[in-house]
Order: C-alpha cells, then sequence, then structure tokens
C-alpha cells in the first residue's frame, strides 16, 4: 500500500501530536501520581489531605497545616532512621499535591486525570526524564533498532528477489511454449516454399519476406535489463551474522587479531588482476600447445605446402620455444596471490 502526500502528513501529524501531546506541567502530575500510588494506600489526592473534591484553598491549606504538626521533619526527632526517612519522603509528596491542588490550572488538570484516569502514554520527554539512558544505552539501542531494520530489509529483498525469479521463469515457459508454435510453423512455411519452388511459380528471385524463424522480439523481451537493477538471482536470504549489531563486533574482533599479529590479514583480489591471471593461464597453455605442435611437426613433419616449403622447421620450432619462454617468464613475474 502506497501513502500520498496528504496521508502521509496526516500520519506525522498524529504521532507528532501523540509525542508532544502532554506539557511539564502534565508530566509534574504524572510523575507524584506514580509516587503516591507506589507509597500510598490511595491515588486520590483529596483523599490524602483529608478533604473533599470541591475544598477551597483555604481548607486546604488549614489540612496541610494539621498534617505539618505530624510530618513535618521538625517533628521526628525521635523516630528511628528509616522510618523518619519514610515520613519526610511521605511530607514532601503532601507538599507537592498541596502545591499543585492550590493552583488552579493545575488543579484543573489534576480533576481532569482524576475523573478520567490517568494515560499510560505519556510521551517520550517524560519517559526520558523518568529513565535517562546513559550513553551505553543510546549505542545499544540505536544498533538494535539499526539491526531490526536491516533485518527487515534485508527479508524484503529476499521476498521481493524470490518473486521476480518466479515471474521471470513463468515468462521463460511462456516463451517455449511460443517459440515451439513458431517453428511448428516454420516448418509448415517452409514446406509450402518447397512446393511453391517445385510448381515453379516464382518467375525471378524475390526478397522472402515471411518468418525466418528468428525470435528477436521474443528474445529481446525475454532478456533482463540488469543495467541499474539488482540482479534477483544474487540476493541472499537474512542472515543475523549479517545485520550490524553482529558484523561491527566480528569485523572490530578481526581488526584488532590482525594488527596484533595474531591473524593474517586476509587478502583483497582485484577481478582485473584475476582475469589477467586466467588470461596469462591461457596464454601459457596456448604457448606450450605450440611447442608441442613443433616438436610433433619435427619429429613427424607433415607434408609441406608451396608456402610452407620456405621456411625451414628448426626456425619454426626455434620461434615457438622463444615466444613460450617470454610467456612464462611472463607469469613468473605476476605476484602469487
Amino acid at each position: 500500500m502506497r501513502l500520498n502526500l496528504p496521508t502521509t502528513l496526516l500520519v506525522f501529524s498524529l504521532l507528532f501530536a501523540l509525542a508532544a501531546a502532554w506539557e511539564k506541567l502534565d508530566h509534574e502530575i504524572f510523575e507524584l501520581y506514580d509516587d503516591i500510588k507506589r507509597n500510598e494506600v490511595t491515588t486520590d489526592w483529596y483523599e490524602l489531605l483529608g478533604v473533599e473534591a470541591k475544598s477551597p484553598v483555604s481548607e486546604l491549606n488549614r489540612a496541610y497545616r494539621q498534617l505539618s504538626k505530624k510530618y513535618h521533619p521538625d517533628k521526628l526527632g525521635k523516630l528511628p532512621g528509616k522510618k523518619s526517612e519514610s515520613e519526610k519522603k511521605r511530607f514532601q509528596r503532601i507538599t507537592l499535591a498541596v502545591n499543585i491542588l492550590r493552583d488552579p490550572e493545575m488543579r484543573k488538570r489534576y480533576n481532569f486525570f482524576r475523573k478520567n484516569g490517568v494515560p499510560v502514554w505519556r510521551g517520550t520527554g517524560y519517559l526520558y526524564r523518568r529513565w535517562r539512558p546513559g550513553f551505553g544505552t543510546v549505542v545499544v539501542g540505536l544498533l538494535v533498532f539499526v539491526s531490526g531494520m536491516q533485518y527487515l530489509f534485508h527479508s524484503l529483498s529476499f521476498w521481493r528477489a524470490r518473486q521476480r525469479i518466479e515471474e521471470i521463469e513463468e515468462d521463460e515457459r511462456a516463451n517455449e511454449g511460443k517459440l515451439k508454435v513458431r517453428r511448428g510453423d516454420q516448418s509448415v512455411q517452409q514446406n509450402n516454399r518447397r512446393l511453391r519452388r517445385q510448381q515453379k511459380t516464382a518467375t525471378g528471385p524475390t526478397a522472402n519476406s515471411e518468418d525466418s524463424g528468428f525470435e528477436g522480439e521474443d528474445l529481446a523481451a525475454r532478456q533482463i535489463n540488469t543495467v541499474g537493477v539488482i540482479n534477483p538471482y544474487s540476493v541472499q536470504p537474512a542472515s543475523i551474522n549479517r545485520v550490524v549489531i553482529v558484523s561491527l563486533p566480528v569485523w572490530i574482533a578481526n581488526s584488532v587479531m590482525v594488527a596484533l599479529g595474531l591473524r593474517a590479514a586476509p587478502v583483497v583480489v582485484d577481478s582485473r588482476d584475476v582475469d589477467s591471471v586466467d588470461d596469462d593461464a591461457s596464454d601459457t597453455d596456448n604457448a606450450q600447445e605450440i611447442v608441442r605442435q613443433a616438436i610433433e611437426n619435427a619429429a613427424n613433419p607433415p607434408e609441406p605446402t608451396a608456402k610452407q616449403q620456405a621456411v625451414d622447421p628448426e626456425v619454426a620450432a626455434k620461434k615457438a620455444a622463444k615466444k613460450a619462454a617470454k610467456v612464462e617468464a611472463r607469469r613468473r613475474r605476476m605476484p602469487k596471490v
């Protein structure tokens, strides 16, 4: 399914709206809500303060003063260390809740979340503030994400290559059937032409404009234009060993081992060098064949032609041996791969 420009813009707008849906004030409410949920019996801030939801600010202040007499750090000097620390944190939560409920705008937002529920997805900014990943975590996360996308791309490429191969094979089978039919028509046409020639209906040599039997158009249509296109037969299936999270550590380990001398450096062979080596090998084989033929001719000389009578066999053998020696010297000068 392909997305047009308006649909793409709409999708990105929705994603941006979801990411930026909550402001800093909302994040403060979310953090305090999670803290109270973990440590208190109730998640209702009004119940925590002991007031009604419609209580005015003056009643909130009165309830806060009553709680301060009980949980203020100055009143907790005789309590044990752990219990004193727990009560101090509880007083901090009460103070934050009262400060939020004193502000009309923040109280309105808290009442909205109290009525409709606190959202599960609170934006990337809230997650970052709560978690705060380090540099190593960010790098590992990026490697995992890139590796997942790379594996998905390899899987899609291999799946599309398989489809392309099936299409090519179907076209080949269809064209083979057409070729057989045309060959049958060609044999019938040749028989008809033979009969016409036997009957001497043609008055003179004319150009044959009928089907010659060559399937030029079909062959051109069957050929795959590989210029700028990936060959589907060369696409490899997706493998976990080819993703960056696996291949990068392997490459680093191999580089370190080569630098320390624990492993030989891999030899990179240029395809042009391979072609030149193959050409030299073929030249050497040709030279050896020439020498062998020259020796055989010297041992069992064939009947010389008029042109060959003027050429001395020994001279020809020397020339062939000299040519073979040049080729062999050239081969020895080449570096071994």
